[in-house]
């Protein structure tokens, strides 16, 4: 039976075509020629012909039509070149990803992240891998402000909160709630909530710059109904640096992630203000382009920092207890 008009009831090889065979024949179709991807390929004439015959008996249709003189590709031959070459490039990149994964890292590693998550300890984290890895170098960009990490030329980014919608990747290393605390003189003077409907004579310190006057706080409790609170604030800011310099300056009530006002608690710069409530849950999230992902350092380090960084992040538990 030709091969060129095969019944359309006649059994099919549902095997997938050998590798080896679509490489081949992909070479064969760019270089116009047997001898010639015999050549490049640095392989024997009658094996490059061999395995291309054995490709077009798999599928069952001829894929180059041979004359004395030249060889072409036939219709169905052009549209399985397109995805030969799909198949080709993704061996070739999965080759070189092989090989990436068990390279020594070396080079520039950029990264950036907050303040408060090099005050937590993830900076330290950091500078204990590049020691251990001799060839890296690494740069670290401590910024509260947005990184666009494409556009920025940086490897990765360590964020805390909701993630805006991208194309980038994202792993989830830690969680926090946000907590409220306040500072001692404003307790000295004010003395301390009892009840989350207690906030409203208290100056609250909101967490987000907005139009609007009025802002909200959800608490959440372990064993009560889910608390809601509104307020129009003292002092907005949309960093978490800046709210809790404004709660140390005494400047009103502010939530803040557990980890950072824990450190604020132990240096008694700040006091734990209804300390069995909290807001959502803040997560803590690596973010970064798919391809930075797979370079050896990049790799090496999110797979350290999602072992070890969890417990930099203490959860409202351990602050209620305290």
């Amino acid at each position: 039976m030709n091969r060129n008009n095969q019944h359309p009831n006649a059994a099919r090889d549902e095997r997938l075509p050998p590798v080896e065979a679509v490489v081949i024949f992909t070479r064969v179709a760019e270089t116009g020629s047997f001898t010639a991807a015999a050549r490049a390929m640095g392989l024997p004439l009658a094996t490059v012909s061999k395995r291309v015959a054995e490709l077009e008996e798999h599928l069952g249709i001829r894929l180059i039509a041979r004359t004395t003189r030249r060889s072409s590709l036939t219709e169905p031959g052009k549209r399985f070149l397109t995805h030969g070459r799909l198949i080709v490039d993704a061996l070739q990149r999965a080759a070189k990803e092989a090989a990436q994964a068990v390279a020594e890292p070396s080079g520039r590693l950029r990264l950036t992240m907050s303040t408060v998550l090099v005050e937590a300890g993830l900076g330290r984290l950091v500078a204990r891998f590049v020691a251990a890895n001799p060839k890296l170098r690494c740069e670290i960009d401590v910024s509260d402000r947005y990184v666009d990490l494409v556009a920025e030329g940086y490897d990765l980014a360590i964020r805390v909160g909701k993630l805006k919608d991208s194309t980038l990747i994202a792993r989830k290393i830690g969680s926090t709630e946000a907590s409220m605390f306040a500072a001692p003189s404003l307790v000295a003077e004010r003395g301390l909530p009892l009840t989350p409907r207690a906030l409203d004579t208290y100056p609250l310190i909101g967490e987000q710059i907005s139009p609007a006057d009025a802002q909200q706080w959800l608490l959440q409790h372990a064993t009560q109904k889910q608390a809601k609170v509104e307020f129009k604030p003292r002092m907005s800011a949309n960093s978490v640096r800046a709210i809790a310099e404004a709660i140390e300056a005494g400047l009103g009530i502010g939530r803040l992630p557990t980890f950072v006002g824990r450190k604020m608690v132990e240096r008694g710069l700040a006091v734990p203000v209804l300390p069995e409530w909290a807001g959502p849950g803040l997560d803590i999230s690596l973010v970064y382009a798919a391809h930075r992902g797979m370079l050896p350092g990049v790799r090496l380090l999110i797979d350290q920092l999602s072992r070890e960084a969890g417990a930099l992040f203490s959860g409202h538990t351990a602050l209620a207890a305290r």
